[in-house]
């Protein structure tokens, strides 16, 4: 009983944390991506998030001076299983947003309040060294070292999106991210970094025109420490730059440069429940992101 206590504890601390804003444009800070889990397992989640800043707005939009304060709840469901002897997650995750944007169009001040479904992101991990397909008997006497793995997102275009309209909670077009990440144990710590790509499909009603946008490349960094079995905290630390516009061939100056920085802990009420809490900042040091975000997620699995 008490085996059965720790794993099902442990599984709800081994399954990450997503920090989202919920567009293709957004850096993914996630920890414990690449953490293994015994095979066979499900989690949903469901959560609240509070923006502020300049938050779901694309760069290449002529809005100075934006801001706003985007109300969130989001669904997420995950998955382990086993690919070819290696420990696997699928994962979807699907967005409500309410939000009030302000800011300058053409010298105006402009706002606009709106509420709905934001994009759905789906993503495939697979570790492919240190991490083996584990059924929950066989994962209680698992030790983490170093594992690898990679991971596939893809974020389709199901937001409510208005072609006469600036902002929008959807991006009207496909993007798709690639991951290599490494995880370190020693002891209580764990160490991880990763390195992401993002491409971008056209939107081709920007209000009668086409944005087309380049990659937007990534790198990040963060420290775990496990108090017990079900109960951690963690630090992160992202940098991402690209992801130029242009609008019908025209290059835009909106080259990101931005850091995003966010402390997160979750703990586990008994075997199957278990709760996170996050906060991250993101500074852009040229075009990008400006925000602050809270998030607080509730969490219940089964299959073990």
């Amino acid at each position: 009983m008490r085996m059965r206590r720790g794993l099902g504890r442990g599984c709800l601390s081994l399954v990450a944390l997503l920090l989202w804003l919920g567009r293709a444009e957004a850096q993914e800070l996630e920890l414990r991506t690449y953490s293994n889990a015994p095979s066979g397992v499900n989690f949903i989640a469901s959560g609240y998030s509070y923006s502020r800043g300049n938050v779901l707005l694309d760069p290449s939009l002529p809005i100075e001076d934006a801001r706003a304060e985007v109300h969130s709840a989001f669904v997420r469901y995950a998955r382990t299983f086993g690919v070819f002897g290696k420990a696997a997650k699928l994962k979807v995750v699907l967005p409500l947003s309410d939000g009030t944007w302000k800011g300058l169009v053409d010298g105006v001040e402009r706002e606009r309040q709106t509420s709905g479904l934001g994009d759905m992101r789906a993503t495939l991990e697979v570790n492919f060294l240190g991490a083996p397909a584990l059924s929950p008997r066989e994962f209680a006497d698992y030790r983490q070292k170093t594992i690898v793995g990679a991971s596939l997102g893809v974020t389709a275009p199901t937001g409510g999106y208005d072609d006469e309209r600036l902002i929008n909670l959807g991006s009207n077009r496909w993007g798709v991210r690639g991951e290599v990440g490494v995880s370190r144990a020693f002891g209580h710590f764990i160490l991880e970094g990763a390195g992401e790509i993002w491409y971008y499909t056209d939107n081709e009603d920007l209000l009668g025109s086409t944005l087309s946008q380049d990659p937007f490349y990534a790198l990040k960094v963060d420290a775990i420490y496990s108090i017990s079995p079900g109960f951690w905290f963690g630090i992160v630390v992202g940098r991402g730059q690209g992801a130029q516009s242009t609008v019908n061939d025209v290059p835009r100056d909106t080259e990101q440069r931005t850091w995003r920085f966010a402390l997160a802990a979750a703990y586990a009420l008994n075997r199957r429940q278990g709760l996170t809490l996050a906060v991250q900042t993101a500074e852009p040091d040229g075009a990008g992101s400006d925000f602050d975000q809270f998030v607080l997620a509730y969490q219940y699995a089964w299959g073990f």
